[in-house]
Order: structure tokens, then sequence, then C-alpha cells
């Protein structure tokens, strides 16, 4: 048999989840509270629902989902900081891919391991920019 005080402890932490800022994905969009974000062609796109209009663009999800995150919980002023670290990311990634290309076409044995070392470079800067990015998801 379950303990009545474990059940009351469940039953209240239950109770205290504010199940609205639990993202949840509904087709090919994902909605948290009364926001929307939809993947478009050139990045993540965040709308609104109650002034029914896009409120801006991201290049990664996760920073679309830090963005809201951060309306969702008044936290305003991280905007600026998600804004420059997707920017940094969307350069790293680029970057990276302009590397591994160059990696698998190139016959010049220098130019190949100076876009390798480039490749590493770029890709740290990546996975640092996501790491930041779930920093403001996550807490």
């Amino acid at each position: 048999m379950i303990d009545e005080q474990i059940l009351s402890q469940l039953e209240e932490l239950v109770n205290s989840v504010d199940l609205s800022v639990i993202p949840y994905q509904k087709g090919n969009s994902i909605r948290i509270k009364h926001y929307v974000i939809r993947k478009a062609w050139h990045g993540y796109l965040i709308y609104d629902t109650k002034a029914n209009k896009q409120v801006t663009s991201y290049y990664s999800k996760s920073a679309a989902v830090a963005h809201v995150y951060s309306c969702v919980h008044g936290r305003v002023t991280d905007i600026a900081e998600i804004e420059k670290l997707d920017n940094l990311l969307s350069k790293h990634h680029v970057d990276s891919l302009f590397y591994k290309n160059t990696i698998q076409k190139s016959k010049d044995t220098l130019k190949r391991s100076v876009a390798e070392l480039r490749l590493d470079i770029a890709l740290a800067y990546t996975h640092d920019a996501k790491a930041k990015l779930m920093h403001y998801i996550l807490g």
C-alpha cells in the first residue's frame, strides 16, 4: 500500500507544476503557453497566438525555445544575449559546413589539415553556444 504522506506530497507536486509552460509538439510546430515555434526554410519562426502575429525568427531551434521561455518567465532582458548566441551559433555552424566540404574535396594535405583544425574550433564554438542556450531553457 502507498504511504499517505508520500501520496499527499506527490499530489502537491503535481498540483504545483504549471503544465502550460511544458512544451509539446503538435504537427510541425512546438507550442509553449501561447507561443508557437514553426520550422521555416531559413530557421524557426516564433508566433504569439494572443497577439496573432509573428514575433521573430531564429536560426536554431534552441534559440527559439530559449526566447519563448524567457518571454514566458518574464526575463525579457535575456533576449539580446539569446540573439547574440544564435548569431554565433549560425556563423560557426555554416563555417563547420564549409570546412567539412573543404576536407572532403581538397587534395592538398596542408589545406585539409588546416580545415580540420578550423573545423574543431568551429564545432567547439557551436557546442559552447548551444550549451549557453540550453542554460536559458533549463534555468
